[in-house]
């Protein structure tokens, strides 16, 4: 029988920690860069009350490599809160472009992920535009990638591009993920998310597709 949206609710709870932890992690990396570089400018500040030269050069480096950080860390944060507000709203209209934008944003604070990057397939992105389960749909991305990384290596680079079937369906394409290198996703539960919000999972070739119904409400409740 299929099974409801509602009824991922562990399995939404543990991939909403499991991607806050990541994101902690990479804040932690920051604080760390910060603290030690803030710690370099002391010592020059120390140098100077016993009238020793400070290198203006270095004094450069250390004052940029901080504002560097800073930045990164204020993107950090506006994506997790980004992720944070995408379980505000159980079913909403979203667009696949900034679905995946985010994911693919979220897959870059893993230690052992590759790049992803988003190809326009011919369509307007303003239009791919679709009716589900955000955050259900972000986890279907998610462990795609995560598996293929995992599998892959790092060095793998997945291009994502989003084509219109149809009136009813947006696909989504995965290029370079193949099933002898999957052989892990989709798992069960992915399987049963996936059919919640009627995503069909195809593994067409050299690449994965994720088609994706214009409206959850078009899905048949068996």
């Amino acid at each position: 029988m299929k099974k409801s949206t509602d009824h991922f609710k562990d399995e939404n709870l543990a991939f909403f920690g499991k991607v806050n932890a990541s994101i902690s992690h990479e804040l932690k990396n920051i604080m760390a860069i910060i603290s030690e570089t803030a710690g370099l400018l002391g010592d020059m500040a120390d140098m100077a009350t016993i009238k020793n030269p400070i290198d203006p050069e270095s004094l450069k480096s250390y004052t940029g490599s901080i504002i560097e950080e800073i930045q990164r860390g204020f993107k950090t944060i506006k994506q997790m809160n980004r992720f944070s507000h995408s379980v505000d709203t159980p079913i909403a209209e979203v667009n696949l472009v900034e679905i995946l934008d985010l994911v693919i944003n979220l897959i870059g604070y893993l230690s052992f992920a590759g790049k992803a990057h988003i190809h326009n397939c011919n369509c307007d992105a303003s239009t791919a535009i679709v009716k589900t389960c955000p955050f259900i749909l972000q986890t279907i991305v998610y462990n795609a990638l995560v598996s293929n990384y995992k599998n892959v290596g790092p060095g793998v680079e997945t291009t994502i591009s989003i084509c219109s079937q149809d009136k009813l369906v947006w696909r989504i394409i995965f290029s370079d993920i193949q099933q002898e290198n999957n052989h892990n996703f989709p798992d069960d539960i992915t399987k049963d998310m996936a059919d919640s919000i009627g995503v069909k999972i195809v593994f067409n070739e050299n690449r994965l597709e994720l088609d994706v119904p214009v409206s959850i409400e078009t899905v048949t409740k068996i």
